[in-house]
């Protein structure tokens, strides 16, 4: 057995976590090889920043970091996201996840990545060890939020008109509404371009809505993959929370909209994470109830890292 970089094989990737999250407590979503494909399309996303424990050509153990540019405490830093652990099962409880989690860490800090951030659901094992890990290699961590979730089910009848469907183009408008949040948000994302682009058009069943009334405007981004149960339930996950400056009926306006676009695609489930940037009454108001889902925050930063505590807000996607 060898730690190599991924090779690119997408379908033996996709069966050893679908196989490894299987027992989760939690309902997993259903990662498949179109979506880890179009997942490693983001810009930035390499090869190296996903260390593969093989046995020949078959996958026993994968993890993965994504490169995120953030602002925090009047820093602009470059770090990974680090998610898609997974052990196979034989393999489980023998501290391989560990060891190629590890890998992961000290190939970012030699690539000269300012820090990273885990996402641990509260109750899996993953949740339990984060802080040792990071102390066996001398990280500073600290839990920064803790993430709770609204849902709701959507239905087909509820379908209607989706005006305003931004479509491709309107990548100047996502990034014009994004701007201020990283102003006003103690951890937020910062966005280029071709992140933009890919957030909203290239990724995996991307879907977008926009509703501009009387001068006022604003856009949600999400994307639809299936859940892993027997009937792989298609969900809507909804990421970008961009009311900018319409009205109250505006933003609800904006829900339905999104709503009924996910309807058309298919979609049977609608999940919202509570970031804390931007408020989420107008979920609240189309149907969409606190869920028993928490994952929790870990956020380290090599050098120089403040006293952060628990932070009122984040802006950064979860996966």
């Amino acid at each position: 057995m060898i730690i190599e970089n991924f090779h690119g094989d997408f379908e033996h990737v996709a069966s050893l976590i679908q196989l490894s999250w299987a027992n989760n407590d939690k309902q997993p979503l259903l990662y498949t090889a179109d979506f880890l494909a179009s997942f490693f399309e983001y810009p930035g996303a390499n090869f190296s920043f996903s260390p593969t424990l093989y046995d020949g050509s078959k996958p026993l153990a994968f993890v993965a970091g994504f490169p995120r540019r953030l602002r925090f405490k009047d820093r602009e830093l470059s770090i990974i996201v680090i998610s898609f652990l997974s052990v196979s099962n034989e393999y489980k409880k023998k501290g391989y996840g560990i060891v190629l989690w590890s890998e992961l860490v000290k190939r970012a800090q030699a690539r000269g990545f300012d820090g990273m951030m885990n996402y641990c659901v509260e109750g899996e094992p993953m949740n339990g060890m984060i802080i040792a890990s990071c102390q066996r290699l001398k990280i500073p961590v600290e839990r920064v939020y803790a993430i709770h979730y609204l849902s709701c089910f959507l239905w087909p009848k509820e379908t209607g008109n989706t005006e305003n469907s931004p479509g491709d183009g309107n990548f100047g408008d996502f990034l014009e509404l994004a701007a201020p949040i990283s102003e006003s948000t103690p951890l937020a994302r910062i966005w280029s371009q071709p992140e933009a682009e890919w957030q909203c058009s290239r990724r995996l069943g991307a879907l977008v809505a926009r509703h501009c009334t009387g001068g006022r405007r604003g856009i949600l981004t999400g994307y639809i993959m299936p859940i892993a149960d027997p009937k792989r339930t298609k969900c809507l996950l909804i990421e970008d929370l961009l009311w900018g400056n319409l009205e109250p009926e505006g933003r609800s306006v904006l829900v339905r909209q999104l709503k009924n676009e996910a309807i058309a695609a298919g979609a049977r489930m609608a999940v919202v994470p509570i970031l804390g940037y931007a408020e989420t009454k107008p979920f609240l108001s189309a149907g969409f109830r606190p869920s028993q889902r928490t994952v929790h925050a870990y956020f380290s930063i090599w050098n120089g890292q403040p006293e952060m505590g628990m932070l009122d807000a984040i802006y950064l996607d979860v996966f």
